[in-house]
This record gives structure tokens, C-alpha cells and sequence, in this order.
């Protein structure tokens, strides 16, 4: 089953009193969860003028989804350019560019997520750390590329989700030994004649 995937989305072209950096995570499946507005505007399980949904698909891949109706989205990726179909999945990989209303955002893909959490703003380590940081960024982002060829994949409809696992042998026995079992003893009414292993009546006169 596909994780909660965590992500960092960052404003290329920040505003005043517009964070650079929002740490998110994105659900598995089309489930109300990480969105963009028609501004560029982060959401979190919000219907308000949704421009595109960001998920996680069924063989773990993050993807871009843009409703029918949905404002224009266009995304880049290393010289690359995709104005985004509605209703059809398009996959994004790390340091992929989407473009919304005027707002031109970077994707860092981080992974799996180690809890699931509504947009918060991330402040950068700075320092040595941070180049440190970066530089596994543009590896992983170089890796990417080349592991893709540089397209960007469009997809006709999402992934099905694989079946609910069924249960084993082993947990059909353990089932079946907890059911109740029925008390099979027999009852002897109380004034019910009982066998004492004499013959004959005792309390008669000898």
C-alpha cells in the first residue's frame, strides 16, 4: 500500500509575508489532503478554487492532479514544459517546477513521512548543513533526470489500488478455535431417579 509522502514546496518568486517554504505531506489516493489554489496558495483538505491536487499514487509516485474546470497549471522540468491536462495524472519528481496564477513553486520530495501533518512554514538550517543539504538535492535531482530521460509522464487514469490482503489459513483456523462451542454435557433434572450400585430397595425391613 502507497505511504504519506513528505514534501517541501518552496516559493520561487517569495512576497512579503509570503513564506518561502511550506513543509507538507501528501495522502495516498484522491483523498481530501495537500492542494494549490488558483493563486498558488498551499491548501489542506480545502475546496476553496482548488487549481491542482498533489497525491500519492498506488505504485508510489507523487502526482499532480488538475480537476476539470481547475485553473491553468504548467509543469517544468529541466528545459521542459507540460501545461497540465485536466483529469489525467501527471507524475512529479523532485525539484520539478509548477506553475500557478503568478506563483512559480519548487517540489522536494523527501520520502516517506514519518507522521501525517497539515502545511506548516519550514525555516532552513544555514551553514554547512545547508550546503550540505543542497548538494544532496541537486544529486537526487540529477539522478531523477536521468532516471526519466527528462519527460514528464502523463497518465490516462490513476493506478487501482491493489485489494485488501486476504486472510491467511493460519488466521481462519485461530478465527474458527476462538468461536464459542457449545456445552455438550447433559444436565440430570433434580428429580430424576439416580443410580445408587445397589439392587433391590435398602430401607425395606430385613
Amino acid at each position: 500500500m502507497p505511504k504519506p509522502m513528505a514534501l517541501c514546496i518552496e516559493n520561487l518568486d517569495p512576497q512579503s509575508g509570503v513564506p518561502k517554504y511550506v513543509r507538507c505531506v501528501a495522502l495516498p489516493g484522491r483523498q481530501p489532503g495537500l492542494r494549490l489554489d488558483f493563486r498558488g496558495a498551499v491548501l489542506w483538505q480545502s475546496d476553496d478554487a482548488i487549481a491542482c491536487e498533489l497525491w500519492v499514487s498506488a505504485d508510489d509516485r507523487l502526482i499532480l492532479y488538475r480537476p476539470k474546470g481547475a485553473a491553468a497549471v504548467t509543469l517544468r522540468r529541466t528545459g521542459r514544459r507540460l501545461d497540465v491536462p485536466c483529469g489525467k495524472p501527471v507524475v512529479v519528481v523532485d525539484q520539478d517546477e509548477i506553475d500557478v496564477g503568478a506563483r512559480r513553486l519548487r517540489v522536494h520530495v523527501h520520502g516517506d513521512a514519518s507522521a501525517i501533518a497539515a502545511p506548516s512554514v519550514f525555516v532552513p538550517e544555514q551553514g554547512v548543513l545547508s550546503r550540505l543539504a543542497r548538494a544532496a538535492v541537486t544529486a537526487a535531482a540529477i539522478v531523477s533526470a536521468m532516471a526519466t530521460g527528462g519527460c514528464i509522464e502523463v497518465r490516462d487514469k490513476p493506478p487501482k489500488r491493489p485489494a485488501a490482503p486476504k486472510p491467511s489459513q493460519e488466521e481462519k483456523v485461530q478465527t474458527h478455535d476462538e468461536s464459542p462451542k457449545g456445552d455438550t454435557r447433559r444436565e440430570v433434572p433434580d428429580d430424576h431417579p439416580r443410580s445408587t450400585g445397589h439392587s433391590g430397595d435398602s430401607d425395606a425391613p430385613s
